[in-house]
């Protein structure tokens, strides 16, 4: 019985020493036997990048030669030239404006865009084995806005607080340059108010429409404007405009020699007349006929420079002399406009600096230009069915503003 016992305790003894050599050894034939997974790098092929540029034109530079600073291939850079063309005037080109290339990782081109303007985009890309090109007109949204400001030093600088304020402070000042010289007229305080459309893309801010009415209040007194059919009126339908502009300048500009019987040349160093008004302006501003008229001289003379003159209506004329350029179709026995380009202000001459030397005469006789232009004589009201037309369509507006409407 004994001798038993010892067998089976002997026999137990072996299978357990044999396990524990067995099992390790079976786990670890059972774990090479199992595939290991792929990795994530393995597992997703490496997709070539597109490189996306976006810049601007610089300075003197072609869209070739754009193109050639980001190492697209030249034949490629002409052969999207001569594309475009039919589409657009690529000496139109634009410092300073936006652009957007995609190339293909090849470095071959993929796409370009170039902003023409705020509502246009010049869009090239490939298609197949070629390239297209066309001129995208932007999708403007528009709704209308009600801007009110006070002035604290100038026009200028209270319109800086709004995008583009530089538009809305030029178009203030022509609507309201026969009633207020926002020059020497503005004071603190003052205010404005106007209703305007704005234009919007994808969320962002690209324009204004033009100005539906302004109201501008200065020293306590208030002057309204109201837009009908491209020109602007008060509420009682008398026209802003007059028969001559209140300066040559669209912007109000700076006297900086007036007119005078005698004064000192600062050229000639000598006293003489000074029978015309000097205005301060950077050189290469536009300088607009006052008035409706015929062009009788445009050349050069002397010691005024280039020089155009103008005859109008009952005996008047207008000079302006110093012109760095004269406008391109200006030239003796053409009639123009009022406000047409005459040319640019400039230093021609016998002038220390860019200005312009602007003259009137009265059926021969010199006269002051500025009490001139001020007082130029307002075309009569709205009268008739236009009349109740253009009340009609300025009472919604006069609402707005807190005006009572005027009978029809």
């Amino acid at each position: 019985m004994g001798v038993f016992k010892c067998h089976v305790g002997f026999i137990w003894s072996l299978l357990f020493a044999v396990l524990i050599a067995v099992i390790p050894r079976y786990w670890e034939l059972k774990i090479e036997s199992i595939q290991p997974l792929p990795s994530a790098a393995a597992a997703t092929p490496t997709v070539p990048k597109i490189e996306v540029v976006q810049d601007t034109i610089r300075k003197n530079t072609t869209l070739v030669a754009t193109l050639g600073d980001y190492d697209i291939p030249s034949d490629m850079a002409n052969k999207v030239a001569e594309l475009i063309k039919p589409v657009f005037d690529l000496r139109k080109f634009r410092f300073g404006n936006a652009f957007r290339l995609e190339k293909e990782p090849d470095g071959s081109l993929r796409t370009f865009e170039y902003k023409i303007d705020d509502e246009s985009v010049l869009k090239v890309h490939k298609e197949a084995d070629s390239f297209a090109a066309h001129v995208e007109k932007l999708q403007l949204n528009t709704h209308e806005s009600t801007i009110t400001t006070e002035i604290h030093s100038s026009l200028w600088e209270a319109m800086q607080v709004q995008p583009k304020g530089e538009y809305l402070a030029m178009e203030l000042a022509q609507i309201f340059q026969w009633e207020v010289d926002f020059n020497t007229e503005i004071q603190p305080g003052d205010h404005i108010r106007m209703i305007v459309d704005e234009n919007f893309h994808d969320g962002d801010f690209v324009k204004y429409g033009v100005i539906k009415a302004a109201e501008l209040v200065n020293q306590g007194r208030t002057y309204r404007a109201f837009r009908f059919r491209d020109s602007y009126y008060d509420e009682k339908g008398v026209s802003l405009k007059r028969a001559t502009l209140a300066s040559p300048l669209k912007f109000n500009p700076r006297i900086t020699s007036g007119f005078s019987r005698s004064r000192k040349h600062p050229i000639l160093g000598f006293n003489r007349s000074h029978l015309a008004t000097d205005y301060a302006a950077p050189e290469g501003s536009p300088v607009l006929a006052v008035a409706n008229g015929t062009i009788t001289f445009a050349g050069w003379n002397e010691g005024y420079g280039n020089l155009v003159q103008i005859r109008h209506v009952n005996g008047m004329t207008s000079g302006y002399a110093h012109l760095s350029r004269i406008a391109q179709g200006v030239r003796a026995g053409q009639p123009i406009k009022q406000g047409d380009l005459v040319g640019l202000v400039g230093q021609t001459g016998l002038a220390t600096g860019p200005h312009l030397h602007f003259m009137m005469t009265n059926r021969g006789v010199p006269i002051n230009p500025v009490p001139t232009l001020k007082k130029g004589e307002p075309a009569p009201p709205i009268e008739g069915t236009m009349r109740t037309a253009f009340l009609n369509e300025i009472s919604p507006i006069q609402a707005k503003f807190g005006v009572t409407v005027a009978s029809k």
